[in-house]
């Protein structure tokens, strides 16, 4: 029995075992198999991206090739989803639950099982759409094939017959009527007309000839002309051609004219005694308009120049502004006139040197125009001769250029010679300096004609530009310039150094300008207008409808949402104004337009003249780098007009994978380099009134342009990026169609659950949720989401977060920011192992559970409240509690606000000590006890940017002990220290790189705050003063002798808060470069601000819950005669 037994043991043993030893195998087999699965998985995507590094515009219009990009792109997904999932498993091994399966067939798969499982279907996939590429031969080395060709049908032939019929019976004989009338009406001005067509010149030619054989015509002008230019401009034989027809039309003698030597004296003389009208067929470039028209002056006697061009700029430019419209009945033409026929004023005679200005303020400009002129100051100084300005297409920088060009030529005379290019594609250097040594010698026909040699062509204008520009003092402009290597052709030929001219180049691209000049500080950037300087443009422009009802477009909701869409581009405000003023039924229009925008603009006839803007949008796009196109159409995901954080955006990307780690810059800082860049396009803008340091943007918001644009972009144009934003907003229907990766809920959807659960959620990466939050918004199919933002949202209860961290394990960023209903985090947040950024700040949690040290990828968390009294007082701090160690998040850089004012506290300090990545730190409960221990954390943080300190109440001078021995972090940029009494911390003094600083400081009568005036890069300083009694504020820094010497040279933005009265003085040198001065204090006390005048470039002041009337009316009566006329605003 015993050895039965002993057998049976044996047997049982032996039986486990082998069981195990297969468990373990088939473990290790697994994962093997899968190791070898991915490596396969890797090596085919490899292989992809080499095709779809090689695919085209054109092979993407294949429909086939496409469809193949978009199953490409969604394995992709799919591939990454499935990685992180095997990423999120337990690492230690499962051999000794898949021994319990077999003994007990327990059924349930186990997590590595379905990982193998859904590896292999990945990789048949993958195998699948691999073949598919062969099979169809969709994308190869050959490139893609030619495109055909469609030529317009020769001249003479039916087809074309009928096409010039077409043209001529565009514009009917009321409107030939019309025109004549225009021509011959009354008036002593001289008057331009243009006539502007979108075809090839063949009816906008037949329109004025017809105008030009009218008989009326012939009766009203004896000197009559008509040249067709030719390119390059030949001045010498457009006068002899000008005069020849003058005398055949006047039946006059013309033979001595043409062999004669004084044709330019002849030719002005006809032109300063006779009533002449003149055509200018095919105006090509601005440039040859203003070599022209300073040859056809104003006498005051009813002359006409009819101007006939194909470029929409062109004809606007020679009417000059302000101008009307006339369009023909199928808006194939348009022509440009003036009203009043005295408004040109003789101003572009002879004396003008030939530049066409106009002499209205720009709107919205006056900060532009008073900083521009700095450059080039700047330029000469440095003995660099270059300056460039730039901005996005439609934006107004050569307007500002020709404002400061007018000034520099006609009213300083401060250069011999001057020259505007506006560059021509393709670029031909020869031409470029041709075009450039006409304007130089504009002042004179014989110097044109100089240029020339007889008949053996044009001697070399590269050299003779190059000796100009080296012995005289010249002023160019280069307008339009497209490439760095266009520029290198100019530099290399022309350019020469040293030398006292001046050249300026304009371009459209931020990476050329800086090239031209290499150094940041003589680059301008030229942005959009801001929107009260928007309606006050489209104000302007839309005058010229007698009938519109201009008073009222500040409540007209449609028309304000029209003008925002145009994003502060001058351009695109001045062409739907034009485009309103024209009709009657404004508001149709108006609406019809904000129905469908970008479509509107692309496609309607009224529009055309904006295809530059467009095509170089487009353009832009194309060659957009591949990390930044999925960042740009993220944007999509914010609402209209939204003011978000850039923080919020930042990490956003981070978590999303389009910002990553780099050699030598992690993802986050990767992630602001991305939004600099996106910035710079003027995508991403600053709320108005923001001033503009050199400090990182706090708040932001999407221009409405491209936004308008971005989600008006089919998804065939970008189908490798498209990120499948769908929206629910208003009413929605239940369909079938909502699905893909990003899901917004506006506040306007009215929380339908039917609709919300037809949605298929099984591949949303990113929810967001503005407004009222439903419990039926987490559904167990969002098994992939990365992202999930509540920002704001109202509703969230402490039993939907358990939901959340139950049924959402993925999760890389968690914000419940501002959901103040929500009081608890639960311990099964150390489940989030992916997470990364947790941000519940303004909520209601005060303390962390210990299990979220188990987040080893985590980088930031952001907590506590910050909850002012009123508005006018300074902040109360509530920071959230740790009761587990933190030294393990090595990945950490930003943190705050921890309380350190617990048991524990000291612990805290030490352990912040190591995190020695931290960025950004919010300590509170600073006190005598735990200072030391405070100074010692902080002084070893190299990266350390951003400190916000809370001082515990009657713990001042704590933190005296920061000196050499432990100094503060060297790269500090911004810090904020609350509960301050008397005094400053002496080592403030060494923080060489801070940017912003925030002080609440409580005092007796007067504080000591002589050291921030010496802080050399201090831009924002904000003062939160608590007087014991009516104290003083005085922004004056004198030295021992008495002698005032420069202060707060850089502050930019100034803040102060109060809560008792208090006198604020400026010193005469003090805060020369403040912009915005913002003073708060309660209803019942006054805050006199005195020596405001002595803020010479102050622009903006605001008072905030002041009633005092004496006050308000001193501010005004200061601000009243300050030169930059400040605004001046009561909240």
């Amino acid at each position: 029995m015993a050895e039965l037994v002993l057998g049976v043991a044996k047997s049982l043993v032996q039986g486990t075992l082998t069981m195990a030893q297969a468990a373990i195998e088939e473990e290790l087999k697994l994962r093997q198999s899968t190791q070898r699965d991915l490596v396969f998985i890797a090596s085919e995507f490899q292989m992809m991206q080499s095709f779809l590094s090689i695919t085209t515009e054109e092979h993407v219009r294949n429909s086939v090739v496409s469809t193949w990009v978009m199953q490409v792109r969604d394995l992709a997904y799919d591939v990454e989803d499935c990685i992180e999932f095997i990423v999120h498993l337990d690492t230690k091994a499962d051999w000794w639950r898949r021994l319990i399966q077999h003994c007990y067939c327990i059924a349930p798969a186990l997590p590595l099982d379905k990982a193998v499982s859904d590896i292999e279907q990945l990789k048949a996939r993958v195998h699948d759409v691999s073949q598919r590429n062969v099979r169809y031969n969709l994308i190869g080395n050959s490139g893609p094939k030619p495109v055909i060709e469609i030529k317009p049908p020769a001249a003479g032939t039916p087809s074309s017959r009928m096409l010039a019929e077409t043209w001529d019976t565009a514009w009917t004989r009321q409107e030939l009527k019309d025109m004549t009338k225009l021509i011959t009406r009354n008036g002593n001005g001289l008057q331009v007309i243009s006539v502007w067509e979108t075809g090839d010149g063949r009816a906008t030619t037949s329109i004025a000839r017809k105008v030009f054989n009218e008989p009326e015509i012939w009766k009203n002008f004896t000197c009559r002309a008509w040249v067709k230019l030719m390119h390059p401009l030949n001045l010498q034989e457009l006068i002899r051609s000008l005069l020849n027809q003058f005398y055949a039309n006047s039946h006059k003698e013309q033979q001595d004219v043409i062999i004669g030597i004084d044709l330019l004296q002849e030719f002005m003389k006809q032109v300063n005694k006779q009533r002449y009208l003149v055509v200018l067929e095919d105006v090509s470039t601005m440039v040859e308009w203003d070599v022209i028209r300073k040859y056809l002056p104003d006498m005051s006697n009813g002359s006409r120049i009819i101007v006939s061009t194909q470029q929409f700029e062109i004809a606007s430019f020679c009417t000059g502004l302000p101008y009307f419209q006339q369009f023909s009945a199928d808006l194939s033409l348009c022509i440009f006139f003036k009203e009043d026929p005295q408004i040109d004023g003789g101003k572009n005679k002879a004396t003008n040197g030939g530049i066409v200005t106009d002499h209205s303020p720009l709107i919205g400009r006056i900060s532009e125009i008073n900083e521009l002129p700095k450059y080039p100051a700047m330029a000469r100084v440095s003995a660099l001769q270059v300056m460039s300005v730039w901005g996005i297409a439609g934006a107004g920088k050569s307007a500002l250029v020709r404002n400061l060009y007018h000034k520099k030529v006609l009213q300083n005379n401060e250069f011999e010679k001057h020259g505007w290019v506006d560059i021509s594609y393709p670029f031909n250097l020869r031409e470029f300096c041709h075009s450039l040594l006409l304007q130089f010698h504009s002042h004179s026909l014989e110097a044109n004609d100089a240029i020339y040699c007889g008949t053996t062509g044009i001697r070399d204008p590269v050299t003779e530009c190059h000796n100009l520009l080296k012995s005289h003092r010249c002023l160019v402009v280069i307008d339009n310039l497209k490439s760095a290597e266009e520029w290198d052709l100019i530099q290399a030929s022309v350019v020469s150094r040293p030398s006292k001219s001046i050249i300026i180049v304009v371009t459209n691209e931020a990476s050329v300008a800086l090239h031209c000049t290499d150094r940041k500080d003589l680059v301008f950037n030229v942005k959009g207008l801001e929107a009260g300087a928007a309606i006050d443009l489209f104000k302007k422009e839309v005058r010229k409808n007698a009938y519109f009802p201009v008073d009222d477009i500040d409540n007209d909701e449609e028309l304000r949402q029209l003008i925002s869409k145009c994003g502060g581009l001058p351009k695109l405000i001045v062409s739907v104004a034009d485009s309103l003023a024209q009709v009657f039924n404004w508001t149709e229009k108006t609406r019809i337009l904000n129905g469908q925008f970008i479509s509107n603009l692309e496609m309607r006839q009224e529009f055309a003249y904006l295809q530059g803007l467009f095509g170089w949008i487009h353009s832009y796009f194309r060659a957009c780098p591949d990390f930044l196109k999925p960042c740009i159409f993220y944007l999509s995901i914010f609402p209209k007009s939204q003011i978000i954080r850039r923080r919020r955006l930042v990490m956003r990307w981070v978590a999303e994978g389009y910002s990553k780690d780099k050699d030598n810059y992690p993802a986050e800082e990767n992630g602001e380099e991305l939004f600099t860049k996106i910035t710079e396009l003027s995508m991403i803008q600053p709320p108005e009134h923001t001033i503009i340091t050199n400090m990182r943007m706090v708040w932001c918001q999407v221009s409405a342009f491209f936004h308008e644009y971005i989600i008006s972009r089919p998804k065939e144009e970008n189908v490798t990026f498209a990120l499948e934003v769908f929206t629910l907003e208003g009413c929605c229907r239940q369909t079938t169609g909502r699905t893909g990766r990003h899901l917004v809920i506006e506040k306007s959807w009215e929380r339908d659950r039917i609709v919300f659960e037809s949605i298929d959620l099984s591949r949303l990466r990113s929810f967001t949720v503005f407004g009222k939050w439903e419990s039926f918004f987490i559904s167990p199919s969002m098994k992939v989401l990365r992202v999930l933002d509540l920002e704001n949202a109202s509703g969230v209860t402490d039993e939907d977060l358990k939901k959340m961290l139950n049924l959402l394990p993925r999760l890389k960023y968690l914000s419940l920011r501002g959901c103040s209903e929500i009081c608890h985090l639960p311990s099964m947040l150390g489940d989030l192992r992916q997470l990364q950024i947790l941000d519940i700040r303004d909520s209601s949690i005060v303390t962390l559970p210990a299990s979220f040290t188990k987040l080893k990828k985590l980088q930031y968390i952001r907590g506590g409240t910050t909850a002012p009294s009123e508005p006018t007082s300074c902040h109360q701090q509530v920071a959230i509690e740790l009761h587990a160690s933190i030294d393990t998040l090595t990945a950490l850089h930003t943190f705050g606000v921890v309380n350190v004012d617990i048991a524990r506290g000291k612990t805290i300090l030490v352990e912040l000590k190591k995190l020695t990545q931290l960025r950004k730190l919010g300590v509170f409960g600073i006190n005598k006890k735990n200072s030391n221990e405070f100074c010692s954390a902080i002084s070893g943080h190299a990266h350390l940017e951003s400190l916000s300190v809370w001082i515990k109440k009657n713990n001042q001078n704590c933190l005296d002990d920061i000196s050499s021995n432990t100094p503060p972090p060297k790269n500090l940029h911004s810090l904020k220290l609350y509960g301050l009494v008397n005094k400053l911390p002496l080592w403030i003094s060494m923080l060489d790189n801070i940017k912003k600083l925030v002080l609440e400081i409580i005092m007796e009568t007067e504080a000591d705050i002589t050291v921030l005036g010496g802080l050399q890069k201090l831009c924002v300083l904000c003062l939160c003063v608590k007087p014991i009694q009516d104290g003083k504020l005085n922004f004056l820094v004198k030295t021992n002798e008495g002698v005032e010497v420069l202060s707060y040279d850089k502050v930019m933005v100034l803040e102060i808060t109060c809560s008792s009265p208090l006198l604020v003085t400026f010193g005469s040198l003090a805060m020369r470069s403040l912009e915005q001065l913002t003073a708060r204090c309660p209803s019942r006390l006054t805050l006199p601000l005195d020596k405001l005048m002595c803020l010479s470039k102050l622009r903006e002041v605001v008072l905030i819950g002041s009633q005092d009337i004496v006050l308000k009316e001193q501010l005004k009566e200061q601000l009243k005669d300050h030169q930059n006329k400040p605004t001046l605003k009561f909240e």
